[in-house]
């Protein structure tokens, strides 16, 4: 059942992207609308590459720093599937990344996607008070151990 929801999803957009497509294409003429859409996708190219360099710049510093680069890597992650939907032509996806790449868009789409995960994964924190297992069975194995040299010292 999801699958063909997502399936009745993905024709959905299709269907509202060449709408939308034809419109504005039949407003501005064909080789505008055409320049736009290469534009825009040399915009999202762009912005992944630099949003790239900058996720790696971003996290080196906050891993020097003894932070979690959490943030740096959600905002990073963001911005490059705001490129990604810059890329693929049409109107829709560039409104989508538009929303990826606005600040408070971004901050709230930050809020729902960790809502998302808190909802669907357990999280459990680990500290150094927390007593060690303890196995049942209290049986102690005495053993001694010699190591033994090899003379032809070939690995086996």
């Amino acid at each position: 059942m999801p699958l063909l929801i997502i399936f009745f999803a993905l024709i959905l957009y299709i269907y509202c992207e060449l709408s939308l497509l034809v419109s504005v294409s039949a407003a501005l003429g064909v080789f505008p609308t055409i320049f736009l859409l290469i534009a825009i996708s040399v915009l999202g190219v762009w912005l992944v590459k630099l949003r790239g360099l900058y996720a790696m710049i971003s996290i080196r510093q906050d891993l020097a720093q003894g932070k979690l680069p959490a943030d740096a890597v959600i905002n990073s992650v963001l911005f490059i599937i705001a490129g990604i939907l810059l890329i693929i032509p049409g109107f829709i996806s560039d409104m989508l990344a538009i929303l990826c790449v606005l600040p408070f868009t971004r901050k709230l789409i930050k809020l729902w996607g960790l809502n998302m995960l808190k909802k669907r994964f357990q999280f459990v924190n680990f500290s150094a008070n927390q007593t060690a297992y303890q196995a049942k069975d209290d049986t102690v194995f005495d053993a001694e151990f010699e190591r033994q040299q090899d003379p032809d010292k070939w690995v086996k």
